[in-house]
Order: structure tokens, then C-alpha cells, then sequence
């Protein structure tokens, strides 16, 4: 009983999601009466048969029968034909316009959210999931809504031409649910782990493809093999289990349709011999009986196909009800008017037993360098995804210029910001397609000027296509040194008030350090720029610097302040700088 609510609320939920996808109601209309004019031509196909048979016994060949047979099954195959194509129509035009929601959705969905989901689970849900969906509307719901009206109507009619005949073939009705009914709550339950496992495969097959250098460096292609020949494994299992309840129901099915035709042929033909039912009448009852049996057996796969439809839709709910990134929200006014980035007691936790960040205070001043040192796991990095708000602080307040920072319209607040990282991210494309990335219209003139100033311009004076020239996924065609000055020229086109930059210099070369300082040293100019150190060498003549510990401010103040009062900046002076 449980399980037949949970279904009942699935399908529920599954009209929901699709109905603000659907086009608009005169097509659906269109669509439905399209569907039932055929079903009707159909059904009046074995009752034309049925007169010509009968005429042909009494008063021989009737042209005009055999000619409005001709003119039904034209109109038939014309209507069945324009039905098809407008159910294809609407089944495709919801899956587009459900992905198109999804997929702007998914843009707007905050950090933390896919921190919870992999990316292979939402390319897995973006394409086969939505498949799944289209698939159910397209093949299967129109079979069954002309099914649905072809055995009604057909039972209606066997009833005028012959009720003992008729309640003979539905006889078999209450046997086949007994096989349906079982069958069909395992079905639904193997369904929805295929579809599971199917996700989680799709997941494993993108994080080891987008970090096949990794795999091959660390020599685990082995350990790989094995995760994904187990997925491939489960996947065999549950399509067998999926297999086993097939070759049960369809053979059931089917031998049960026999053993009704052939009691059919044989009650019936003993009518006719007995004068009691003509020949005609009988043909016309064994083309009804295939007009139902033929439906009925489908309608084991149109449940199949229904639970993976209610699976798809319960996965695509998590999407389409996720909350996206907050625009702005309405703060406190503030007392600190300091022309600075200000965070005020800000505590931030990802879970409710691990706290990252813990009364945070400090004031980094507009135009001036603020550092961050400290151990790994202080809370370094949080800071930043804070400043950036892919986390809004659990409590406290962050505040740019006196004004809290959560106030501010999200891409107004961004477009303030520009980030380089140790690891600067670059997509496929064009170098040109990289440097201007999420800008429009950028003058070729700005793009230059950050050519230059990030001391690029050499690099790209050795390729022949120039700014024009393919980076390969994820920037493989680019040296480490590259890919740093490429960010650091994408962060002077956007021309920020604030810069965050993540020990950009870190595990480069010598050579490319000395280039990508220099044009670090051009972007910093006159703008509010805050530092996580990793070498201290690189931010000992910061304007300001904050140690923190354990997600605590623990002391600031210059580089010599510091040296002569806080301990763990002593410490680790002298492991870094070999200072006494």
C-alpha cells in the first residue's frame, strides 16, 4: 500500500514538472483529437470487414466496400502519421525546454551545491535523465493513450456484437494483473538502481577522464580499471535482473493471448456452424481481439518505462528546486563607514561539526596589499570562496566601502573582483576566447595592453595563429608559466577593484616566476589586492599581514611587528627565511 502511494505521489510530481514545459494547449489538443480520430478509424476497420465478409457470402464482390475500406485505412495512415509527428513535437519541445531551464539553472546554483554533486552526476542527469523522459513521451504515452482508447472502444463494440464472447476474452484480464502487479514493483525497483548506477558510472567515467594525466602519473590505471569494471558489472547485474522480469511477463503475456485465441477460434466457429454467429462477425471479433491484446501487452513496457520516467523526473526535482545564488539580501545598516574590505566577527562552517572560520575580524585598506599566512587548514582559502561569496558567513558581516558586501547585486559584487590562483583554471578554446572570458565586446586595443603587461607578448609572437591559437582541454598546451600570465592578463581586462591572488607564483620556474611577478607587480598597482602566502618572501613588504590559525585571526600588523611579537610568525620566518 506504501509503495502504491509513493507511486501515485511520483506521478504527481512527474505532471508537475512537465506541465510548465509543455507547449501550448491547442497543440496538446490538436495532439489528443489527432490520437482519437485514429484510434476510431481503426476500430471502424474490423466492422467494414466484418459487412464485406457477410455481403460476399449473400450477395457476392461489393466495389463500394472495398472502396471505403480503401478511403479508412488512407485516413488512418494519414492522421496515424500527423499524430506521431505532433507527439514527437511536444515530447521534444519539453525535453528542450527542460533542459534550457536546467541548464540555466544549474548556472546559478551556489558553490555549495556542487560541492554536494559531482559533475559527472550532473552531465548524467542534463543528458540521460532527460532522454529517459523524452523517450516516455514520444514512444510510449502516445501507444498508450490510443491503446487505452482502442481496447475501450473495442470492448464496447465486442459487447453489441457478441457480450458471451466478450466476457470470455476478459477473463484473462484478472489473471494478467495477477503477473503484472508483482512483477511490476520489482520492475520499478530495478528500474530506479539501473538509473542509479548508470549516474554514478557516467560520474567515475568524467572525474577520471578530466584527470587522465593524473591517472597516468600515479600509475593507477589498475585501481581505475577495477572501480570501473565494477560499475560495469552492477550495470550487467541490474540489466539481467531488468532481463529476468522481462522473460517472464512478455512470454506470460503472450501465452495467455494464445490460449484466448484459440478458445476464441474454436467457441467462435462453433457459432458458426450453429448459425449463430455469422463468418464476418467472427473476423470482426479476432481483429477486435488483436486491437486489445496488442495494447495490453505493451502496456507492461509503458510501466517499465513509466518508473524510469518517475525516477528521471525525482533526480531532474533536485535541479529545478535547487535554490540558486541570493542576488542580494537586506543587511543592517553598518557603523563602519573605513574606505576598506572589512569582515566584523564573521564565523563560517560548511557542516555543523566542523567550523572553519570562528569571529574573524580585520580590515584590509582600499589601494593597499593585506597578507595571509598560517598554517594548511587555517582557513585561508575560505576566506577568499567568502569574499566571492560562493558561501554567505554563518554569522557576521562583510562589508566593502561600509557597505555589506551581501547587499550588493551578485554580478555587480563580482564584477568588482578578479581571482588568480596557483593553479589558474583556463577552458577550451582560443587563447583570445580565454583572456576574454565571460566579457563582451572587449576592444582589441584592451586585449593587447594586457598582452604586453603580462609579459605574453613574446610567447605569442612565436605562434602562428597568435591569440587565435587552441590552448587544448583545460589549458594542456600551455606551461605553467603560460597559464599564470594568461589569468593574470584575463584579471587586468577586467580591470578589478579588488585582487585575490593565491601564491600565484608557486611552483614555477625561476624564468617564469621572474615574468609573472613583473606582471603581478603591474596588475596590483593602485588596486585593493589581498594575498594567501605560502612563502612568506613573496609578501614580507605587504602594507598588512594576518596570521591565521585554526580559522582565528591570531595577530597582524606589518612584517617586523609581527617578527617581534607573535610566535608561530617567528616559527616560521625562520623555517622560510632562515632568519635568527
Amino acid at each position: 500500500m506504501e509503495e502504491k502511494q509513493h507511486q501515485s505521489i511520483n506521478i504527481k510530481a512527474f505532471i508537475a514538472m512537465i506541465r510548465p514545459f509543455l507547449p501550448r494547449k491547442l497543440l496538446l489538443l490538436l495532439a489528443v483529437v489527432l490520437v482519437v480520430f485514429e484510434t476510431a478509424l481503426a476500430l471502424i476497420v474490423p466492422l467494414l470487414t466484418m459487412n464485406f465478409i457477410d455481403e460476399m457470402t449473400v450477395i457476392g464482390f461489393e466495389w463500394s466496400t472495398i472502396a471505403l475500406l480503401g478511403v479508412v485505412f488512407l485516413a488512418q495512415l494519414i492522421m496515424s502519421g500527423i499524430a506521431i509527428y505532433t507527439m514527437v513535437f511536444i515530447g521534444q519541445k519539453v525535453v528542450y525546454s527542460l533542459r534550457e531551464t536546467a541548464w540555466k539553472r544549474i548556472l546559478h546554483l551556489p558553490v555549495s551545491f556542487f560541492d554536494r554533486h559531482s559533475s559527472g552526476e550532473m552531465m548524467s542527469r542534463m543528458t540521460n535523465d532527460t532522454l529517459v523522459i523524452k523517450d516516455f513521451m514520444t514512444m510510449q504515452l502516445i501507444p498508450f493513450i490510443s491503446g487505452l482508447i482502442s481496447i475501450i472502444g473495442s470492448i464496447i463494440i465486442l459487447f453489441v456484437l457478441d457480450w458471451k464472447i466478450t466476457l470470455m476474452m476478459l477473463a484473462v484480464v484478472p489473471a494478467s494483473l495477477l503477473v503484472m502487479m508483482p512483477l511490476g514493483r520489482k520492475m520499478y525497483r530495478v528500474s530506479r538502481s539501473l538509473q542509479d548506477e548508470t549516474a554514478s558510472f557516467q560520474g567515475d567515467l568524467g572525474r577520471v577522464l578530466a584527470d587522465i594525466r593524473l591517472v597516468k602519473a600515479s600509475l593507477a590505471e589498475d585501481q581505475e580499471k577495477q572501480v570501473g569494471i565494477k560499475r560495469m558489472a552492477n550495470l550487467f547485474g541490474f540489466g539481467l535482473r531488468e532481463g529476468k522480469i522481462m522473460a517472464v511477463i512478455q512470454p506470460i503475456m503472450m501465452s495467455l493471448m494464445l490460449i484466448m485465441l484459440v478458445v476464441i477460434f474454436g467457441y467462435g466457429g462453433m457459432r458458426v456452424a450453429a448459425n449463430t454467429l455469422t463468418a464476418g462477425a467472427l473476423v470482426a471479433i479476432i481483429f477486435y481481439l488483436f486491437q486489445i491484446s496488442v495494447p495490453f501487452t505493451q502496456m507492461a513496457n509503458f510501466f517499465t518505462q513509466l518508473q524510469k520516467a518517475l525516477g528521471a523526473s525525482e533526480r531532474m526535482e533536485t535541479i529545478l528546486h535547487a535554490e540558486v545564488e541570493q542576488d542580494s539580501l537586506e543587511t543592517m545598516n553598518t557603523v563602519n563607514k573605513l574606505d576598506a574590505l572589512a569582515f566584523q566577527d564573521v564565523s563560517f562552517q560548511y557542516a555543523e561539526d566542523k567550523k572553519i572560520l570562528q569571529h574573524v575580524d580585520f580590515t584590509a585598506r582600499v589601494g593597499e596589499m593585506t597578507a595571509f599566512v598560517g598554517p594548511s587548514g587555517a582557513g585561508k582559502t575560505t576566506l577568499f570562496s567568502l569574499i566571492e561569496r560562493f558561501y554567505l558567513p554563518t554569522s557576521g558581516t562583510i562589508q566593502y566601502r561600509g557597505v555589506p558586501t551581501a547587499s550588493i547585486p551578485l554580478n555587480e559584487w563580482r564584477e568588482k573582483i578578479a581571482y588568480v590562483s596557483q593553479d589558474s583554471p583556463i577552458m577550451s578554446g582560443t587563447i583570445r576566447s580565454n583572456l576574454t572570458y565571460g566579457l563582451e565586446n572587449v576592444p582589441n586595443e584592451t586585449v593587447e595592453e594586457a598582452v604586453h603587461a603580462a609579459n605574453l607578448k613574446q610567447f605569442l609572437d612565436g605562434l602562428s595563429d597568435g591569440l587565435e591559437t587552441e590552448v587544448g582541454e583545460r589549458g594542456v598546451r600551455l606551461s605553467g608559466g603560460q597559464k599564470q600570465r594568461l589569468a593574470i592578463a584575463r584579471a587586468m581586462i577586467r580591470n578589478p577593484e579588488i585582487l585575490l591572488l593565491d601564491e600565484a607564483t608557486a611552483h614555477l620556474d625561476s624564468a617564469s616566476e621572474k615574468l609573472v611577478q613583473e606582471a603581478l607587480e603591474r596588475l596590483m598597482s593602485g588596486r585593493t589586492t589581498l594575498v594567501i602566502a605560502h612563502r612568506l618572501a613573496t609578501v614580507r613588504n605587504a602594507d598588512q599581514l594576518i596570521v591565521l590559525e585554526g580559522g582565528r585571526v591570531t595577530g597582524s600588523g606589518t612584517h617586523q611587528e609581527l617578527l617581534e611579537n607573535h610566535g608561530l610568525y617567528q616559527e616560521l620566518v625562520k623555517q622560510q627565511l632562515h632568519v635568527d
